[in-house]
């Protein structure tokens, strides 16, 4: 998924991963973050990963990121 990248990012794509899909260690457990943008920029590629998560019987759960307030 690295070659869907926000434009202007010139970074090398075989080297990193895109911004919208990352790979995560949540609590122990391997994670794919995929941000919802994704869908705006390449709809068929959220398809691909939700297609690819359902293939192989992964658990998809919707999520949202909360913001974390400063400490005083």
């Amino acid at each position: 998924m690295a070659q869907f990248r926000p434009d202007g990012d010139t970074s090398d794509p075989r080297f990193t991963y895109s911004p919208y899909v990352k790979p995560v260690n949540i609590a122990g457990v391997k994670c794919v973050v995929v941000d919802e943008r994704l869908r705006e920029i390449e709809p068929k590629a959220m398809d691909f990963v939700k297609n690819f998560a359902i293939d192989n019987n992964l658990p998809i759960v919707e999520a949202c990121e909360i913001p974390v307030k400063p400490s005083n």
